[in-house]
């Protein structure tokens, strides 16, 4: 029998650890996907974009950009342009892209505003943004198109909608959250859920048979008060207080534990009085 227990157990793990590795093989193959979309003309600039960063609390995409040239636009290299290239973006804050002929182009970093998505949908909250370029070689409108992908590892980001003419490319970046963020959020909401419910069960056994003032239990309920706040900054991203996540399980569980707490407590002073 004990054998039996032992190999039962060594199954759970090897099943366990196995749904792990499927787990981050599709959260990593989502992350690997590079969305092209735009002119195939084989004189044309490549707009090179990741998505760095999705600042929630600003509402805002941090993308990296470089171009990427072909053909007669292309100076001996694909990073070399043989005329100035400019590049306009629909950013607020970083406007214009200028690129030098014959010098190394360079990454740059460009803002882009949030048009739709709110944090406090987290962890279901996606967010999506309309971006815009339009660029010139040398004053003359080009063939463009766009390769996209995501880095953020809190978000898996995809473009999508995109329209083109010579010049002018125009994509929708949508950008969810992560499978290994969104299981790690809701495994955070049920453990609140669990240990909140823990220390009512404990509450109600102490209340129930008369146990007085436990020092221990009273201990670990209000240690279990604290490590609750402590749980919900555990959640990726950091989210701000007024979420979901606040809603669903956090509030609810600090309350529980909260009024067990004092319920034990004051019972517990009662019952001494009483003695």
């Amino acid at each position: 029998m004990r054998k039996v227990r032992i190999v039962a157990v060594g199954v759970v793990i090897a099943v366990l650890a196995a749904g792990g590795i499927v787990g981050f093989q599709i959260d990593t193959g989502s992350r690997k996907i590079d969305y092209v979309v735009g002119s195939e003309d084989g004189n044309r600039v490549e707009l090179d974009v990741t998505l760095q960063r999705v600042d929630v609390t600003a509402r805002e995409l941090d993308l990296r950009i470089i171009p990427v040239l072909h053909g007669a636009l292309a100076d001996g290299a694909d990073d070399i342009p043989a005329k100035d290239i400019e590049v306009e973006t629909s950013s607020l804050t970083s406007g214009v892209l200028r690129f030098k002929a014959h010098d190394r182009v360079s990454l740059q970093d460009v803002r882009m505003g949030v048009d739709d998505g709110l944090v406090s949908s987290y962890p279901f909250d996606s967010y999506a943004a309309g971006i815009g370029f339009y660029v010139t070689a040398g004053d003359q409108d080009v063939p463009l198109s766009l390769r996209f992908r995501g880095y953020d590892a809190l978000f898996t980001a995809k473009a999508d909608d995109a329209e083109w003419r010579t010049g002018l490319l125009k994509a929708n970046v949508v950008a969810g959250r992560s499978f290994s963020s969104s299981v790690l959020a809701w495994f955070l909401m049920i453990a609140m859920w669990a240990l909140a419910l823990a220390v009512l069960g404990a509450a109600l056994t102490i209340v129930s048979k008369r146990m007085g003032l436990v020092w221990p239990a009273m201990g670990w309920m209000a240690a279990t008060l604290f490590a609750l706040v402590g749980f919900r900054n555990a959640a990726p991203g950091s989210p701000p207080i007024g979420g979901l996540i606040d809603y669903g399980a956090f509030f609810w569980a600090e309350l529980l534990t909260t009024v067990s707490l004092v319920y034990v407590v004051v019972h517990g002073i009662r019952q001494a009085r009483a003695d």
